[in-house]
């Protein structure tokens, strides 16, 4: 049986069980694209954890809310610029379809794969460097010539699958009631162990964010405030729509709606003002 995870010292490599600190994490839903990609971002949560924060993704994935804070740098700005500014340790984003160049919008090809391979240089010996992709074997034609070769036989590294990694850390750090189907983000799963905790319902993400019945120290305030610091000179004629698509990155299919329509009600309760959110967060949670 495996040793719990030492949460006293969060280091990604010691939790996984490695010395490698070139490490490959697994996530299918990276796989999704056009109107299926959504929660690409569904593992940062989770690895923001282990003191992780500088973080590669394509902009695409960033809607404009961060469930958790991190230093971006867009692949496109990398693949543009070069990565002489890159910063480790760092998290990457990249599908196969991105590292081969066969992921193509109307503007732009997708193709990561030289950018890959320069930071595999790069990076300081010893530092982690976090590949998230869709697939155990990633490949790089352009610099894997042999048919059927990943990269990783190239370098020391150590593959291993992001399900598998969430299911072990709720295991032995939290006592979220949302079952692991429910979301692979950890973000909420910490929001279910919360108001667990405080005696609430938490075993379904629509009750996470029923405003008028969370705790004033819930994490589910949070978004919140982001949205009315980022967004509010923004303001849609639907704004539903618009927290629908600043959660896609974060969430599966699901319950997206009522968690928008929640937001919604709280943001236009306080006229989307940061000082009437946080009244009505304390006052409210005085009479409960």
């Amino acid at each position: 049986m495996t040793d719990p995870p030492d949460s006293e010292t969060p280091a990604l490599a010691d939790f996984i069980g490695t010395r490698d600190s070139f490490l490959v994490v697994r996530d299918p839903q990276l796989s999704k694209t056009g109107s299926q990609a959504r929660a690409q971002l569904r593992s940062l949560p989770f690895l923001a954890q282990f003191g992780l924060r500088h973080v590669a993704h394509p902009g695409i994935y960033d809607n404009g809310l961060r469930l958790v804070e991190y230093d971006l740098m867009a692949n496109e700005n990398l693949r543009a610029n070069g990565v002489r500014n890159v910063e480790f340790p760092l998290i990457h984003y990249v599908s196969q379809e991105m590292l081969t160049g066969e992921l193509r919008d109307r503007e732009r090809t997708f193709d990561d794969q030289d950018v890959v391979r320069r930071l595999l240089r790069k990076r300081p010996e010893g530092v982690p460097y976090v590949l998230v992709t869709d697939t155990s074997t990633p490949r790089m034609p352009r610099h894997t010539q042999k048919p059927g070769k990943s990269f990783i036989d190239e370098f020391e590294c150590t593959v291993t699958e992001y399900k598998g990694l969430l299911k072990r850390y709720l295991q032995y750090n939290l006592h979220s009631d949302l079952p692991l189907s429910s979301t692979q983000n950890l973000y909420f799963h910490q929001i279910s162990a919360h108001h667990k905790q405080a005696g609430l319902k938490a075993s379904t993400i629509p009750a996470l964010f029923d405003y008028t019945e969370i705790p004033a120290d819930s994490p589910a305030w949070d978004p919140l405030y982001y949205l009315i610091r980022e967004d509010v000179e923004q303001v849609l004629e639907d704004y539903s729509e618009r927290i629908r698509e600043a959660l896609r990155s974060w969430t599966e299919w699901g319950p997206t709606q009522e968690i928008a329509n929640s937001m919604l009600d709280a943001l236009e309760r306080v006229d989307f003002e940061e000082n009437r959110l946080d009244d009505y967060r304390y006052r409210h949670q005085e009479n409960t």
